[in-house]
C-alpha cells in the first residue's frame, strides 16, 4: 500500500531531492557557462516538453538583464551567427528535435551549451560545454521504493521493465529552473544590475 504524503511534506520532498542535485553540480562547469554567456555576442536557448518551458523561463531572465536572448523556433528569432551561445535544456540529451537544432547551431559556428542529467548522449557528444545536473543519483543503490520518489525522478514501473536510460521525471526541470534562476542571480552580480535595471524591462503590455 502507498504511503499518503500531504501536499507541504511533498513540497519538502521535492526541494530535498533539488538541493541533492544542487550538491552535484561542478563549480567549473557553472563557471565555464558564466563565461560563456558573458562574452556570447548573442544567447539562444532551446528545449522541448517542460524542458522547452524552463529555457523559455531563461531566456526571458536573460532579456530582463538586458542581455540579447531569444527563442529557438519562434516568429521573431533572427538567424543564428558564428559566435552566438546555443543554451540546450535537456534532461536525456537526446531529444531528436533539439539534437538537430544543436548541429545546425554547430554547423553556422555556434557554440553549444548543454544543460542536462546525462554526460553520455549525443548532444554531449558535440557540446563546447555541458553542466551536469544530476537528477539520476537516486538509481546509483536501486530502485527506490517509494511511489512518490519514483514519480518526481521519472523511475516509473508500469508493468514493465526498468530502463535506467529513460528520461528522467520532473526532478530535472525543478533543478535547472533553480539552477538558471541562480546563474541570473550571479549574472546581476557581475553585471552590476540591480532590480530597478529589470523592472526597466518587463513587459508592459501583456
Amino acid at each position: 500500500m502507498a504511503t499518503s504524503y500531504s501536499i507541504q511534506e511533498l513540497m519538502r520532498m521535492i526541494a530535498s531531492a533539488a538541493g541533492s542535485v544542487a550538491d552535484t553540480v561542478s563549480d567549473k562547469e557553472g563557471q565555464q557557462f558564466m563565461q560563456a554567456l558573458l562574452t556570447a555576442p548573442r544567447i539562444y536557448v532551446a528545449g522541448a516538453g517542460r524542458s522547452g518551458l524552463i529555457a523559455k523561463a531563461f531566456a526571458m531572465r536573460l532579456m530582463h538583464l538586458g542581455m540579447e536572448s531569444y527563442v529557438v523556433g519562434e516568429t521573431i528569432t533572427p538567424a543564428m551567427q558564428n559566435g552566438d551561445l546555443l543554451v540546450t535544456f535537456s534532461g536525456s540529451g537526446e531529444t531528436h528535435s533539439i539534437t538537430d537544432i544543436c548541429k545546425t547551431a554547430k554547423a553556422v559556428g555556434g557554440t553549444l551549451a548543454l544543460i542536462t542529467s546525462r554526460r553520455d548522449s549525443a548532444m554531449a557528444a558535440t557540446a563546447d560545454l555541458t553542466v551536469i545536473l544530476d537528477s539520476r543519483q537516486y538509481d546509483e543503490e536501486g530502485f527506490p521504493s517509494d511511489f512518490a520518489i519514483r514519480q518526481i525522478t521519472g523511475e516509473h514501473r508500469s508493468g514493465v521493465a526498468y530502463n535506467p536510460k529513460a528520461p528522467t521525471g520532473s526532478l530535472f526541470e525543478t533543478a535547472a529552473m533553480i539552477f538558471s534562476d541562480a546563474v541570473i542571480l550571479e549574472l546581476m552580480d557581475l553585471r552590476h544590475t540591480g532590480i530597478d535595471d529589470i523592472e526597466d524591462n518587463y513587459s508592459n503590455i501583456q
